[in-house]
């Protein structure tokens, strides 16, 4: 099976298809986030700027497109923790999340650190953070991006995301699901069948669900839960959250806004229905946003 030919099952549901397969064949560009405890936006350009690398404001608080930054993770301002990089797809789900200062806030599947590093922006370092990730090398990635940037409120845990003690709650819970990672593939794409296994959307939905429950649980009553992924399966997207919300009448969907252009989630799928709320969901593709694809949702505790 050609990629092409595994592509073609989402013709139906992808806007402009065409145009989505045409940006796949693209590099995605080099997104960053200033590190407010090490510089700020003005003093990293400027040192940016000495190395020809031009800085581009983009919708989301404190991140830039960086133009001419060919090798991102090898410069001093890098090493010194000045900036992170990351996929500006990949910052939305913590807009969505909304944490606050003070709050208490878990990010279950947290290595290796970008949404968590994020998550501590947003709340200034004030409040509990735990990052949360069951795969030991991932954990050293985790531990190691925290320390570059100089998070201080955050406590490192490694348990399986479906079996998290719960002896505390949390104010935001963010899930940013283990998936099949189809939006990440304009990067590093797989050639042919041998490179990915196509039934992995239908073998990881119930390990997504049980840690998208394991999350409900989490969340303290009035909470808000965030569930994303960076994969177009619908098998992996509204089907887990469908799922959730047939299980658990104290989740209601909330709209999730980003501030890019994207899709709505999905209500049917291959001759399965979804409930209308999961248009309220949303889709970013690398057509619409020039960056990775995501799925996300925002699901609040009653």
């Amino acid at each position: 099976m050609l990629i092409d030919d595994w592509w073609s099952r989402y013709r139906e549901i992808i806007p402009d298809f065409e145009r989505f397969l045409a940006a796949l064949a693209l590099p995605p560009p080099v997104y960053l986030r200033v590190n407010p405890r090490r510089t700020n936006a003005a003093a990293l350009q400027d040192r940016l700027a000495a190395r020809g690398v031009r800085l581009e404001s983009v919708p989301v608080p404190g991140a830039f497109r960086a133009d001419g930054l060919s090798r991102p993770g090898s410069t001093s301002e890098f090493l010194l923790g000045h900036y992170y990089v990351q996929g500006l797809s990949s910052m939305l789900p913590v807009l969505a999340l909304a944490p606050e200062p003070g709050q208490r806030v878990l990010d279950l599947c947290a290595a290796p650190g970008s949404k968590t590093t994020q998550i501590a922006d947003e709340i200034e370092d004030r409040g509990l953070l735990i990052a949360n990730d069951f795969k030991i090398p991932r954990l050293r990635a985790l531990q190691s991006n925290l320390e570059r940037i100089g998070v201080t409120c955050a406590a490192v845990t490694s348990y399986r995301g479906e079996s998290f003690p719960g002896r505390i709650s949390f104010d935001r819970v963010l899930v940013d699901a283990p998936c099949s990672g189809e939006g990440t593939w304009r990067e590093r794409p797989p050639r042919r069948s041998r490179d990915w296994d196509p039934s992995q959307p239908e073998r990881l939905h119930p390990l997504q669900l049980r840690v998208l429950s394991r999350a409900a649980d989490l969340v303290a009553p009035g909470g808000v839960l965030v569930y994303s992924t960076c994969t177009y399966a619908p098998e992996e997207n509204e089907a887990v959250v469908d799922d959730l919300l047939a299980l658990r009448s104290d989740l209601s969907i909330e709209p999730v806004a980003p501030p890019v252009p994207h899709a709505p989630g999905l209500t049917a799928w291959q001759g399965r229905t979804f409930r209308n709320e999961l248009g309220l969901a949303a889709r970013i593709y690398p057509h619409l946003v020039d960056s990775w694809g995501f799925f996300i949702a925002r699901l609040r505790r009653t």
